[in-house]
């Protein structure tokens, strides 16, 4: 029994890892950063380095197929967006040696991209923001015009928080549209999407489907996220929302879905609604949100993938309070600085299950490594753009 997990620089992958070791299973874990904290769970059985898929996705397919050539693991799990959207663009290589339980490249992209997903959303009568697409340049002036705002700029194929602005006016949005179309050098056809803007809570709806058919499901709240005006949470919330699980069974029902998939919603504060936000058809964040709840899904993928099938799961634990301490602790200090202290309700929660295990703790002493990296990372990438 083994697979392979990449990414193992992320949090989510340590999750995974621990999810699959503590049911023994051989957990293999891969990235292109040597210190990646995964590599150092005791759940990690070994460990091999890869080109980066994002800068490299040529390198890091070939060396990932020839590890899985020779090695023939069980199961394949990738888990950020690019690696999982880069697999299954060449999925037929590598299903020769190992099981990939992911979707075809053709309906990862009908869900990930922001545009088409909206179309399929439209098509099937669910509830969406509305959305505004461009295809020129020279019509930016004229949407701004039609547009109530504040509206929300969405890159049509990025995660969590990238490139992710908002507009409060006219010339606002020109500025902002303008801006992001030069610092992510979009060519025509990858010119951002237009979203109104839906006040309220988030939440998500997870799920594992077989071909079409639902396996198991779970929803979470968002309590905080980091940045706060929108990214990914930092602490969640079990719960149950009948609406929004019928809205999202009934999306991956219809484009006949397998594998995981996690459905993101805004609870409209004006019409107290679900809205459809976006779709992750991948491992999520806050996995470890629903494996703390009672719905293993790295487990359950794992079993679905080498037995055809699994039994379903439908219940779980309510109000189980989950975080990511490290960057908790950022949406709390922002929280501070931006005065939102309303935002601190469940500061005092000491109930909370964090990501970082006591009884695995090495991993937790590489994080602060990788999050001063981005760090220095990012602050380049803002003093090149002053300069």
């Amino acid at each position: 029994m083994s697979v392979i997990v990449t990414n193992a620089s992320s949090v989510k992958a340590l999750v995974v890892t621990r999810s699959l070791g503590r049911k023994g299973i051989d957990v293999i874990t891969t990235d292109s950063e040597r210190f990646s904290p995964t590599f150092f769970s005791k759940y990690s059985k070994s460990h091999f380095l890869t080109p980066s898929a994002e800068r490299s996705p040529n390198k890091f397919i070939n060396v990932l197929l020839d590890y899985v050539r020779k090695n023939k693991p069980e199961v394949l799990m990738p888990v950020n967006s690019t690696e999982t959207l880069l697999i299954s663009r060449f999925k037929n290589r590598f299903t020769k040696f190992t099981e990939v339980p992911f979707e075809n490249y053709s309906k990862m992209i009908l869900l990930h991209d922001k545009e088409k997903l909206a179309k399929v959303a439209a098509e099937l009568d669910l509830p969406i923001p509305q959305t505004y697409t461009i295809e020129d340049i020279n019509e930016v002036r004229k949407i701004a015009e039609i547009l109530e705002y504040p509206v929300v700029i969405k890159l049509k194929g990025a995660t969590s928080s990238k490139g992710i602005s908002y507009a409060y006016s006219k010339e606002e949005f020109i500025s902002k549209y303008k801006r992001t179309i030069m610092k992510y050098n979009l060519n025509h056809g990858e010119y951002p999407i237009v979203q109104e803007y839906i006040p309220g809570d988030g939440y998500g709806v997870s799920l594992l489907f077989n071909h079409g058919d639902l396996r198991a499901i779970f929803v979470h709240k968002r309590l905080r996220e980091f940045p706060l005006s929108g990214g990914p949470s930092t602490l969640r919330i079990s719960t149950r929302h009948p609406e929004m699980e019928k809205i999202a069974v009934r999306l991956l029902e219809e484009v006949e879905w397998h594998g995981l998939a996690m459905v993101e919603f805004k609870l409209d504060a004006r019409t107290n609604k679900p809205v459809l936000i976006e779709v992750n058809p991948r491992f999520w964040g806050s996995i470890n949100q629903a494996v703390s709840s009672g719905v293993d899904f790295p487990y359950l993928l794992y079993k679905m993938a080498v037995e055809g099938d699994v039994e379903p799961v439908m219940k779980y634990k309510l109000n189980v309070i989950t975080k990511y301490f490290m960057n908790d602790l950022r949406a709390v200090f922002s929280i501070i600085l931006k005065r939102k202290f309303n935002m601190l309700k469940y500061i005092l929660r000491v109930d909370s299950i964090d990501e970082i295990a006591l009884d695995d703790i090495l991993p937790a002493l590489i994080f602060p490594y990788i999050g001063i990296k981005e760090f220095i990372a990012s602050a380049r990438n803002k003093f090149g753009e002053l300069k």
